[in-house]
């Protein structure tokens, strides 16, 4: 009878043992964990398995705002944040210019300069550029023009990857050069891709399953009906990533397969919503927000046997909640902007800014918009008698609803959407389940009417820091 492997390593000393273990990534160690004794005691006496290193907390959210040099972080007011976070990332390279924010994934930052960066532990790096040799590059303006997408799973490993998909918008290419009868995607998609363990760009062929969206003139037409509309968000969700276009890309990982999944039936004749996925507790999320009608609805993609469907999880007008929230005078939250900009600018941090007011001085200059960010406690826990927080029940004056509300992420661990609203500025976070909003704090950036003719956001990115400190390439390190 062949004897069983833990039986075998069990006569192993635990120090070897341990140092056979000390290997595995974070995710077969906690399986490993439930083995044997032996195997438990060796992983917990060395505190081998930290998942207080993991992407497990949602630490605040990263917004671009528009001519802004750095995105700013809103977020707990560090006083009352177990693990503060420093949203400033004047620890990259001076010489850049404007750091938005690319994508994001698992705590990494992707950044133009062709940058990784993980905020947490300072660390960032450079990829290298794409090969000369890759097929299809005369034309091609380079990687600022691609969709770019970040894939990291520290349970896993502390490599990378950065995936380039420069077909799977369509309307970035010229259809009078396609058979418009054709499918679309292609059976076969050529991605080009970057791996921190090897350290170089392949071009890697990806082969679709299942349908396609439709032909070349269907995707088209479905593209011009969305043009008005805001199409955003992509997920990393258990070994596959999802990009959200016109319809949304499930890309597997482990066998180079792609899957079409179409977007529900959310469309009317009148007004094309705006439409974003993201990751929260149950999985892939997807929320169709008329920001202008305050009116939204949330989907969760369920799996069974290889296909995908989206289920209804909500539907709800926020407007009587906002016109409610509304009428309360409150001035303080338990978020704040970190005002890293204005921070930065008054430290005189090196590159180019561009200031609309040639005469602004922060030393001497006071905004109207400049508010006491008194630091609040909160737990995310929705207290009936916390004037930040209202349902749908009592008499609603009619008023101002306060105009447009902009998505800006979902909560990654709790049914929880996040709003801004542009009427004072308001960051909100509205409870799925209970149907309640919450007033975060005022989130608009101190003197922001001093870097910016127009005022908006451009995107933002609900952030999970790791705290890792592995990280491959050519990584730097600065003091936090």
């Amino acid at each position: 009878m062949m004897e069983e492997p833990a039986a075998r390593t069990n006569e192993l000393p635990e120090d070897v043992l341990a140092e056979i273990l000390r290997r595995l990534p974070p995710r077969s160690l906690a399986v490993s964990r439930c083995v044997c004794a032996a195997w438990r005691s060796a992983i917990d006496t060395r505190r081998m398995l930290r998942t207080d290193l993991l992407p497990l907390s949602l630490a605040g959210i990263f917004i671009d705002f528009l001519d802004l040099r750095f995105p700013e972080l809103f977020s707990r007011n560090s006083r009352s944040s177990p693990t503060p976070i420093n949203g400033k990332l004047d620890f990259l390279p001076h010489d850049e210019g404007m750091y938005f924010i690319m994508d994001h994934c698992n705590g990494l930052l992707l950044l133009p300069g062709l940058m990784v960066a993980n905020p947490a532990t300072r660390r960032w790096a450079r990829l290298p550029p794409l090969p000369s040799h890759f097929a299809g590059q005369k034309g091609v303006k380079g990687f600022y023009d691609q969709e770019v997408f970040l894939v990291f799973d520290p349970t896993i490993s502390h490599h990378y990857q950065v995936f380039m998909i420069p077909s799977v918008n369509i309307g970035r290419y010229s259809t009078d050069r396609m058979n418009m009868a054709s499918e679309w995607p292609s059976s076969r998609l050529l991605v080009r891709v970057f791996s921190s363990m090897t350290g170089e760009w392949e071009e890697r062929p990806l082969v679709r399953q299942g349908d396609a969206a439709g032909t070349v003139t269907d995707v088209a037409e479905r593209m011009s009906r969305l043009a008005s509309a805001c199409i955003d968000g992509n997920v990393f969700w258990r070994g596959a990533l999802y990009i959200n276009s016109h319809c949304v890309i499930r890309i597997s990982m482990s066998d180079r397969k792609y899957q079409v999944i179409k977007h529900p039936m959310i469309y009317n004749s009148k007004q094309q919503p705006d439409i974003y996925i993201g990751k929260s507790e149950k999985g892939v999320y997807l929320a169709s927000l008329l920001g202008t009608e305050c009116c939204l609805s949330v989907w969760i993609l369920h799996e069974s046997g290889g296909h995908f469907e989206w289920i209804l999880k909500h539907q709800n007008n926020l407007k009587p909640l906002l016109r409610c929230l509304n009428q309360r005078k409150q001035v303080h939250g338990p978020w704040i902007s970190q005002d890293v900009n204005y921070h930065l600018y008054s430290q005189k941090f090196p590159g180019e800014w561009e200031i609309y007011d040639s005469n602004y001085d922060p030393s001497h200059f006071q905004s109207p918009n400049d508010i006491d960010k008194t630091p609040v406690e909160n737990n995310f826990e929705w207290d009936s008698d916390d004037d930040s927080v209202v349902g749908t029940q009592g008499d609603i004056e009619e008023g101002n609803v306060g105009g447009h509300i902009q998505f800006l992420g979902f909560h990654p661990f709790k049914e929880v959407v996040f709003f801004s609203s542009l009427y004072g500025w308001k960051g909100l976070a509205y409870h799925l389940n209970s149907s309640k909003l919450q007033y975060l704090g005022n989130l608009q950036p101190k003197h922001y009417e001093y870097f910016s003719k127009h005022e908006d956001i451009c995107r933002s990115s609900t952030y999970t820091p790791c705290w890792m400190e592995q990280f491959p390439g050519i990584s730097y390190y600065s003091t936090r």
